[in-house]
């Protein structure tokens, strides 16, 4: 451009971009003017992939600098200038996500380098309206831009600029589908830019082509790509790049299944982008992200982030993402159950890319259509189930004509579920061995696992039981792997909920088995115990079990430490407020909606932070459930016993040191539901005080035992003859039955708590991780006390303390977060009474209530209270909500997971002065040398002595040791 002084000119320019508000010097040259003006041209195209706020102070610099050289008077440098500031203000609007202003300011600075005769100029500013014509879906606009740019810059010589056009040609490809066109673009611009050593053009277009051959299924060579890609901009400081390959290096893991590494390359990709100021980024990063949590079936928060990138696309513009993102949405919806705003979503996104004329889209929503057809389709003559399969094979056509190879097999792993559905067994199993194997070239383990499972079905309708065993072990095998990579315990919850059939198909195996004499009880007990409580059992297992999940937010000073900080800081002034106003019931709406939106706000914070730091390594598996070291652990008088359901049966193995037994047939599922709900009904008739009632208590109590008998005769009495001389029993109970006083079940003549100690466990594994581990001895007692809505909390909290050889009691405003928190750690026993709140919505904040504050099921999990004993004298303490693997979460959960050997907790609404006696009574038993579960039998008794209705005595369920 001038015979200027290059070095000087580039620190002239320089210093304009670091002095944001320093006005450009007034006294310029016109040739000095243009020799500034196109060093911060440069320094903004610069700054483009490594610093993007970088680039918009360049701009804004170029602004100053125009305004400066008004004074100049020579037309044709002002006009030059102007150009140079429209083209550069292009690109600031870029990155500030104004696409059309971006092509509004390109289309100005192309006008004018054309008015000055400068073709080459006029060509180089239409490379970045590529993009943004893209950004746009205005992918037939940007197609001839493209074509037009790169005959003007061929003419022109301008072979750099050309390859750019070359790339950006090569993006449109992949946009339309045509995965081979692009990745032969996209090769062809990699390797010329390698040659003329334009690391960050070569960089571009290596992520692209990466993208084209993920789509082409060229999954290996591809994630080679990647990988050169990200060393390259990690190694010439191109952090706009660097972030885009670790994004696309995650997409990748999620499609193969390697749930932990997507996580956290998404998570990490995400706050990049907002580090570096990028909204359209960050919008397609907070929908990735949504994605991951789709596949992992973490429904309300899948369905959360969609929800809030629509509004970001809508805002940016951005169609065609919007478009994918009512797909992922319709998909959501799907899987919850919502089929009518599924199918609203499905139709929208149709609609969108009809438009687009997108072939892959097509074949998206068609796969979404099959999916929402075959979840309402019930039976082989169900239409649905017909529909199913042509919008399967549909979406399966379509993309195979683009080339997608992972979604194809997606669809035709859908396609033979369908086929499954309708009865067409043996094209079912046809279609899944063809998947399956291509599926297992590409290492598409999603993909694998539910090929696996519909095989091991068709195998086992075929009577080819064997093969049907090997094909499930497989997928059970593949999913625990998957799930144990997973950081948290609610990814690892979710993603088990939606895989449950291969256990499932396992534990039918196993009983027709043991009914046919060829496996022995344990044989059905291990898959029995396989899929339930996996979560906890797995932390429990784990070294520094209560660590496994805590959130790796950095230093105090981290923006994201203090985000989370200021959440738990509002969080908890909200429950203060709400503890003022009474209860939920009472408060306004608007505090209680704050405290809901803050407690999911706190939870994605803290998961996203798991996210983020997770490392690659993957757990230790563990072994399955050692039977045998669980009939060790068990005395000579004590039994397991762990209830089952198959279809509509209700089943139980039975655990002895002398043998492993199975119960079949013992009752209808569907009556024993009903029989729990009675009993549950006529318990609940007292929860809001006995006062109303007090007349007609003793018909109450008649009903309740009518009830209670008609549950022992299902549940317990077809094992009494297995349970013979035994006089404490393990009990893991399906689910409902967890909420039913075991205690108070009758057999017309006595109840089970005059008969035997009645304890509960998770699951087996779990029983035998707290069967084996040393129990503090109980002798030190902390008991704490908060009488603001329990009355007798605070002396039963003193009385208590009194008790065991060494107590300490805080009572009132001493009992605190900060006292419990001070001297947990070394009670063998912790007393906590205080108001306690089960949240069925959201049960990590199940709580019980401090003088100062809410002590949660998340932040109780992060104590350390190896082998203690800890005794909940609140309401519903002992409640938990269930997933559909019957892993349990609540209070007791929380507790269990910080280390606790056992937890007394309570499954209704206390009485308050009852409840105060009963557990003297308890306390006292501890300090003649009674262990837990026989003290808690005899105050039970106790208790009934005085009141004999199961409300007063029977509320108390003990789940961990005896």
């Amino acid at each position: 451009m001038t015979s200027l002084d290059a070095p000087l000119l580039l620190e002239q320019a320089r210093r304009l971009v670091a002095d944001g508000t320093t006005p450009a010097p007034a006294d310029l040259t016109a040739e000095h003017g243009l020799a500034l003006g196109w060093a911060l041209k440069g320094l903004c195209y610069a700054a483009w992939s490594s610093e993007p706020q970088g680039a918009v102070r360049a701009a804004a610099a170029l602004r100053r600098l125009r305004h400066a050289a008004s004074a100049t008077g020579v037309p044709a440098a002002l006009a030059e200038l102007d150009a140079l500031v429209a083209w550069t203000d292009g690109i600031a609007h870029a990155i500030q996500g104004e696409m059309e202003t971006t092509i509004t300011r390109l289309d100005l600075a192309a006008s004018t380098f054309a008015s000055l005769h400068m073709p080459q100029h006029a060509a180089q500013t239409q490379v970045p309206k590529i993009m943004a014509l893209a950004m746009l879906g205005r992918d037939q606009d940007a197609v001839q831009c493209a074509e037009t740019t790169l005959h003007a810059l061929l003419e022109s010589g301008d072979t750099g600029s050309a390859s750019k056009v070359l790339v950006n040609l090569g993006n449109l490809h992949l946009r339309a589908d045509r995965y081979a066109a692009a990745a032969a673009r996209l090769r062809e611009a990699s390797e010329l830019f390698e040659r003329i050593g334009d690391a960050e053009h070569a960089v571009m277009a290596q992520l692209g082509l990466g993208d084209a051959l993920t789509a082409l299924g060229q999954l290996d060579d591809a994630q080679r790509i990647y990988a050169h890609a990200h060393a390259n901009a990690a190694s010439h400081a191109f952090p706009v790049l660097e972030v885009l390959a670790e994004e696309s290096r995650a997409l990748l893991d999620l499609a193969c299944g390697r749930y932990r590494e997507a996580l956290a390359g998404l998570e990490g990709a995400r706050r990049r982008y907002a580090a570096l100021e990028m909204p359209q980024h960050l919008a397609i990063a907070e929908k990735q992200l949504a994605d991951a949590y789709l596949e992992l079936r973490l429904l309300p928060e899948a369905l959360a982030g969609h929800a809030a990138a629509l509004g970001r696309f809508e805002a940016l513009d951005m169609q065609v993402d919007r478009a994918w993102t009512l797909v992922q949405r319709g998909r959501a919806l799907v899987l919850a159950g919502h089929r009518e705003a599924a199918a609203s979503a499905l139709a929208e996104a149709e609609a969108l890319f009809i438009a687009q004329d997108s072939t892959v889209g097509a074949a998206a929503v068609a796969l979404a259509e099959a999916e929402l057809a075959l979840s309402g389709a019930h039976d082989a003559q169900d239409a649905q189930g017909g529909q199913a399969l042509a919008l399967a094979m549909t979406a399966a056509r379509g993309y195979q004509r683009a080339g997608v190879v992972e979604r194809q097999l997606r669809a035709e792993a859908v396609q033979a579920q369908a086929l499954l559905q309708r009865g067409e067994v043996a094209a079912a199993r046809a279609r899944f061995d063809a998947t399956l194997d291509a599926a297992q070239r590409l290492c598409l383990l999603p993909v694998q696992l539910r090929c696996l499972t519909g095989r091991a079905i068709t195998a086992r309708l075929a009577g080819e039981h064997d093969a049907a065993r090997a094909d499930l072990e497989a997928a059970a095998e593949l999913f625990e792997d998957q799930c144990r990579n997973l950081p948290g315990d609610e990814l690892r919850s979710a993603f088990q909920n939606d895989h449950l059939l291969p256990f499932e198909e396992l534990l039918r195996l196993a009983l027709q088995a043991h009914d046919d004499g060829q496996a022995d009880a344990a044989d059905v007990l291990a898959p029995l115990d396989r899929y339930r409580a996996r979560a906890l059992a797995d932390r429990l297992d784990a070294a520094g079990g209560a660590d496994a999940d805590a959130d790796h937010s950095g230093d105090a000073g981290t923006p994201a430490r203090q985000e989370m900080q200021a959440l738990r800081t509002r969080l908890a002034w909200l429950y203060r407020r709400l503890h003022r106003l009474g209860d939920e019931a009472t408060a306004s709406s608007t505090v209680t909606a704050e405290l809901r939106a803050t407690e999911r706000a706190l939870l994605e914070r803290t998961r996203r932070a798991r996210l983020a730091n997770a490392t690659a390594a993957a757990p230790t598996r563990h072994a399955g459930l050692d039977t045998a070291a669980l009939q060790q652990a068990l005395g000579p008088d004590d039994a397991f016993v762990e209830y089952g359901v198959q279809d509509d049966e209700l089943f139980a193995c039975v655990v002895t040191r002398t043998g492993v037994h199975v119960r079949r047939r013992m009752a209808s599922w569907a009556l024993v539901l009903e029989a729990v709900r009675a009993v549950r009904f006529q318990v609940e008739t007292l929860r809001h005080g006995v006062a109303p009632m007090q007349r007609h208590l003793a018909t109450l109590q008649v009903r309740l035992q009518r009830h209670l008998e008609h549950l022992h005769a299902m549940v317990w009495q077809p094992l009494q003859s297995l349970l013979a001389g035994c006089t404490r029993v393990l009990v893991v109970p399906q689910a409902p039955l967890g909420s039913i006083p075991f205690a108070a079940l009758h057999d017309g003549s006595t109840c089970m708590a005059e008969r035997l100690q009645i304890a509960f466990a998770p699951s087996a594994r779990a029983a035998l991780h707290v069967l084996t581990a040393c129990p503090r001895a109980t002798a030190t007692v902390l008991a704490l006390g908060v009488s603001a809505r329990l009355p007798h909390a605070a002396r039963e909290a003193n009385t208590i303390s009194g008790l065991l050889p060494q107590g300490q009691a805080y009572v009132g405003a001493e009992a605190t977060l900060a006292n419990l928190h001070a001297h947990a750690g070394s009670a063998s026993v912790i007393h906590l009474a205080c108001h306690a709140q089960f949240r069925t919505d959201n049960p990590v904040f199940s709580a019980l209530h401090l003088h100062d504050g809410v002590l949660t099921a998340e932040a109780i999990a992060a104590l350390r209270l190896p082998g203690a004993s800890i005794v909940l004298s609140g309401c519903e303490t002992a409640l938990g909500a269930a997933d559909s693997g019957n892993e349990m979460f609540g209070l007791t959960r929380a507790f269990l997971v910080a280390g606790a050997s056992r937890v007394l907790a309570a499954l209704w609404p206390v009485d308050d002065a009852t409840t105060a006696e009963l557990m003297i009574d308890f306390y006292a038993g501890l300090r003649r040398g009674q262990p837990p579960g026989a003290a808690l039998r005899h105050a039970q008794l106790a208790a009934r002595k005085r009141q004999p209705h199961p409300f007063y005595w029977a509320s108390f369920a003990l789940t961990g040791r005896w």
